[in-house]
């Protein structure tokens, strides 16, 4: 009975999408409270927004991604930059939705590139959890809560993992250095304007002698 697949899904009716967000947003983005009312607003209009894109994913993954990154283009080219910085972990995650959707329609160049971008704001959301867990008076080595030691540890390690899963199968492969040439086909030609009885040429002319018969260059000095 466990392994039937006839289980009804749930009606859209059932998901209080405004609710779950601002859940979510107060969750994942403690720098929201205290924030004037149109950010927050702001904030819930383009997650839920972003959800409801993202949601398609399941049935119709190409249209998913089209729609997702309409929305994360929108509201970072029409938002503030100072809004943005307000839940830079927010932005980090629907940037990965938006890779995971360019995942399933096959296009890893795409997800790279929305991984990346997201990274930039990653990296401000790690800058800021620390700022709050080291700029707290009340908090030090013993009074810290343990949830606050750690950022998000299973969300950073999936996009680790992600970005190294990517970087191994489109990263550009060194390819080893071919000789173009045959000894004896390489001159060095060295010009020395110094006065005759100037010592630097003289030193100068034997190690690049040494250096010449090493590679089996001619070498050739002019003063």
């Amino acid at each position: 009975a466990l392994l039937r697949t006839s289980w009804p899904a749930p009606a859209a009716a059932e998901v209080n999408l405004h609710v779950a967000t601002a859940r979510m947003l107060m969750t994942e983005c403690p720098d929201l409270r205290g924030q004037p009312e149109e950010v927050v607003e702001l904030w819930h209009d383009f997650a839920r927004l972003f959800l409801q894109a993202h949601s398609v994913v399941y049935v119709d993954p190409a249209l998913a991604l089209r729609s997702t990154m309409a929305v994360l283009e929108h509201f970072v080219r029409q938002t503030p930059v100072s809004v943005l910085h307000v839940c830079p972990g927010s932005l980090m995650r629907y940037f990965k939705k938006s890779g995971d959707c360019a995942v399933a329609t096959g296009d890893l160049v795409r997800c790279r590139r929305l991984m990346q971008w997201g990274t930039t704001y990653r990296l401000m959301a790690v800058s800021q959890w620390y700022l709050r867990i080291t700029s707290n008076p009340a908090w030090n080595k013993e009074t810290v809560p343990p949830e606050a030691l750690n950022f998000d540890p299973e969300y950073q390690g999936s996009y680790d993992l992600a970005l190294q899963t990517l970087h191994e199968h489109q990263a550009v492969r060194p390819r080893p250095l071919l000789q173009a040439y045959e000894a004896g086909s390489v001159q060095v030609l060295a010009v020395c304007l110094y006065n005759e009885d100037a010592e630097l040429p003289k030193i100068a002319a034997r190690n690049h002698r040494l250096y010449s018969e090493y590679h089996g260059y001619e070498y050739r000095q002019v003063r």
